[in-house]
């Protein structure tokens, strides 16, 4: 690969390791002592992905994700991407849509009210996650926390995502070097426009308390 002006070494409006210093300096604290790129891959990977999953709005900078600790697929994606490209290692996002998960929609928006204001799991949902150059690209998914996932299993909530499939049954996938314009314009059809804030607050609430299972 020719890293020369590759565009998924640069910042953006989200990815803003360019502004925040503290991107790169906490990237650099994971990086000390690692041998090779596919090592310090794997200890950042694992920072973000340990960090909690919480529903939030699409189109978070990097810089908030890591301040706040947590984060949304698309926002612990964005950190990890200006993680990684802070430390010059190519990545990119990934965006493809997963069949609605029923089971932990039910489980999260808890008591009726909540329910009645979220109404009935989407069929289909987007999804981000993230390629990153290690010879080769290479996919991940940083969004679900170690103790979510073991709460998930606690309650027999499947893991697995399922990526919808095209005609020709393939998962139509769509690869960006940056993530602004996509986020906004998905922003721009969020499903709760009103008390965002709210219904965010209170399903982490509930997403915290899978965690306890365990």
């Amino acid at each position: 690969m020719d890293l020369h002006n590759n565009e998924c070494l640069q910042p953006s409006g989200l990815c803003d390791f360019d502004r925040s210093p503290g991107i790169r300096a906490r990237a650099l604290e994971l990086a000390q002592g690692c041998r090779s790129q596919e090592e310090i891959f794997q200890r950042v990977y694992t920072a973000v992905k340990e960090l909690p999953y919480g529903l939030e709005d699409w189109d978070v900078p990097a810089s908030e994700t890591l301040a706040r600790g947590w984060g949304m697929c698309s926002g612990k994606t964005n950190l990890l991407v200006a993680m990684l490209r802070s430390l010059g290692i190519p990545a990119r996002y990934r965006v493809y849509r997963i069949t609605g998960e029923a089971s932990l929609w039910g489980e999260v928006t808890g008591a009726e009210d909540l329910a009645r204001r979220m109404g009935d799991a989407p069929v289909e949902q987007d999804h981000v996650d993230c390629e990153v150059w290690l010879d080769e690209w290479q996919a991940c998914d940083p969004s679900r926390d170690t103790p979510m996932e073991r709460g998930m299993e606690e309650l027999g909530i499947p893991l697995e995502r399922q990526a919808v499939v095209n005609s020709s049954g393939r998962v139509p996938y769509l690869i960006l070097d940056t993530l602004d314009d996509w986020a906004k314009e998905r922003q721009d059809r969020r499903r709760f426009r009103e008390d965002r804030a709210e219904v965010f607050a209170r399903v982490n609430e509930q997403l915290a308390r899978l965690r306890k299972l365990v």
